[in-house]
């Protein structure tokens, strides 16, 4: 028999090689493509649930009831007017309209101040001498189960109870709630941010009201501090649409003297960041002078379409100004504060985005404690054990799982769930959140990148106690074959489920769809144990049960996850594509 040629070998290899290529060109562009769909529904998760916090934000205490002020002062019979002593308060008044204590609440202020999952808006009671009453949750973005535990805990509400408002701007070491610490530390954190702690300190004891930033922006419904420069507020109509921005020039300007002292003003920006418009708000100067300048219409439109890096270009000593008549020296000194503030918030701006990632880093390890430094160690190992031969021995079959569990698991209630993640999504990622934040890391990017869904196999605390029940008990029974397409399936209508309970939304409490809330028992709820035991349960007749049968938060990790067969189109690509159409419909019904 003739041996084939040396030019059909060739072409032989040649087009094998060209079909190795196409089809890895189909998988990565198929895994791509997926990777797409899921960052979409993520995206529209978040903006969905920031415009619906923009419309309850804009409703502000206008929802809170009478009864829960009665029950920190008996007395209250309803709302007053607007406070006069603390900004964005209002009045309590008794049967006889005297007043008998003062309400307000932390959001949007105290909105960076994430818990587990998100931010929780507090009703703050005080009385009529400011000191305060009590303290009550006003709504929670943060998982249902943490935000009970500190419901039912007294001593940690107690402990606000009898300090004066104006003493909470002074950051304070308060009482952790077990099971749910992220989410104590951030309420305490939130009151702390919404009575100006994290602000510098102005020599002018009343910001910017409301009515102050009408006047700049007519349509201005709803103003709000930004977290990352107290110097910026934040203003939108009352559908939560953005108007533009305003900058206070104190206390960037309170050393610039004009004739006998520093002014404040606020610096109005449009959308488009430029000068709208210039208020004179109040001053330590001669009031007759001050007055000159405010009546002075031609004095605000020399910054007028200016962006804010072009008045941060200008010499503050040099402004070009040439001062409004009768009031030379008060109106050059409002120039240069106006300058002066415009290069603090540039340098502000600057400051946080010129600290390298090798920064940012370092303060992040610096802020892990000794424990969350265990579990770090753990999930190293687990990863490693993944990739290493030992993952078939019996230090990968029976001792991980053993550390996983009790030390990942019971110890410190490190698994990833729905609720987490939309938690995430929709406010961003806690502070000391370090356990979670690695774990996160490793669950996501390993099945991206290597193939292999190192999370659920290794470091899932749920997984490693049906691994150790495999490994002990070795139940061998499985599930008829009429039933398993069905019941396989069940995972991601659960995943489905809880997308359409955020993005519509449905009251549903995505805790009660997964039983990791049950490693955490001082939170965990009926719904989380009840899945708990039936899925440990399940797994002793049937191996791995959950996991295969009941896991959402599996079944996305598993969706993510880069296999030879990435590039074919399944039924669940159509199922996350109709996931992506509804919540972008239900986002632009919101606009």
């Amino acid at each position: 028999m003739p041996m084939p040629s040396s030019s059909f070998r060739s072409r032989d290899r040649l087009g094998g090689m060209k079909g190795f290529l196409s089809h890895r060109v189909r998988m990565l562009g198929g895994h791509l493509l997926r990777l797409a769909v899921v960052l979409g529904v993520a995206w529209l998760v978040h903006a969905t649930h920031q415009q619906r916090e923009r419309t309850r934000t804009a409703l502000g205490l206008a929802v809170v009831p009478i009864t829960a002020v009665q029950h920190h002062i008996p007395q209250a019979a309803r709302f007053g007017n607007a406070s006069r002593k603390v900004d964005g308060a209002r009045e309590v008044l008794d049967e006889h309209g005297f007043n008998v204590g003062t309400i307000l609440q932390t959001s949007p202020s105290g909105d960076t101040a994430i818990g587990f999952s998100g931010p929780t808006d507090l009703l703050v009671v005080c009385d009529p001498a400011l000191v305060i009453a009590g303290i009550e949750v006003i709504s929670s973005g943060d998982t249902r189960d943490h935000v009970r535990a500190i419901e039912n805990d007294e001593r940690f509400w107690a402990s606000f109870v009898g300090i004066p408002l104006a003493a909470l701007a002074e950051p304070r070491q308060q009482r952790a709630v077990a099971g749910a610490t992220l989410t104590s530390r951030a309420i305490t954190e939130a009151l702390t941010l919404r009575m100006g702690g994290a602000a510098d300190v102005s020599r002018f004891e009343t910001a910017p009201t409301q009515a102050d930033i009408a006047r700049l922006f007519p349509d201005a419904a709803l103003s709000e501090a930004d977290a990352g420069d107290p110097s910026v507020i934040r203003v939108r109509t009352a559908d939560g649409i953005p108007l533009g921005w305003a900058l206070r020039i104190s206390p960037a300007a309170d050393r610039v003297i004009g004739y006998q002292g520093p002014t404040d003003a606020v610096v109005g920006f449009d959308t488009e960041n430029r000068v709208a418009g210039v208020l004179v708000l109040e001053s330590f100067d001669n009031a007759p002078y001050v007055g000159y300048v405010r009546d002075d219409r031609a004095f605000p439109s020399i910054y007028a379409g200016m962006t804010v890096e072009e008045l941060a270009g200008i010499d503050p000593k040099s402004t070009g100004v040439e001062g409004v008549s009768g009031a030379t020296m008060t109106s050059q000194a409002i120039a240069e504060g106006i300058v002066l503030a415009a290069q603090d918030h540039r340098a502000r701006r600057a400051a946080q985005s010129r600290k390298s990632v090798w920064q940012q880093c370092a303060t992040w390890l610096r802020q892990i404690e000794g424990a969350q430094w265990g579990a770090i160690v753990v999930m190293l190992l687990g990863v490693v054990t993944a990739f290493t031969r030992a993952r078939g021995m019996w230090v990968g079959r029976k001792v991980l799982p053993v550390v996983v569990l009790a030390y990942l698991g019971f110890g410190a209630g490190a698994l990833l769930s729905l609720g987490q993640f939309v938690g995430w999504v929709q406010a961003g990622v806690p502070t000391g959140a370090s356990v979670m934040l690695v774990l996160t890391a490793i669950a996501m990017a390993m099945p991206m990148t290597t193939k292999r869904n190192v999370y659920c196999s290794h470091l899932c605390a749920h997984g490693a106690a049906q691994q150790l029940i495999k490994a002990v008990v070795k139940p061998k029974r499985r599930l008829p074959a009429a039933l398993h397409p069905w019941l396989s399936r069940l995972p991601w209508a659960l995943l489905t489920i809880a997308i359409f309970a955020v993005v519509l939304p449905l009251p549903l409490s995505l805790v009660d769809l997964e039983p990791f809330d049950a490693y955490l028992p001082q939170v965990a709820g009926i719904a989380a144990l009840a899945i708990f035991v039936c899925g440990l349960v399940t797994s002793l007749s049937y191996p791995m049960a959950y996991c295969r049968y009941g896991c959402p938060t599996g079944a996305l990790l598993d969706y993510l996850r880069l296999h030879p067969r990435s590039g074919q189109v399944t039924w669940r690509d159509g199922l996350l594509l109709g996931c992506l159409v509804i919540a972008a419909v239900r986002y632009w019904s919101l606009l």
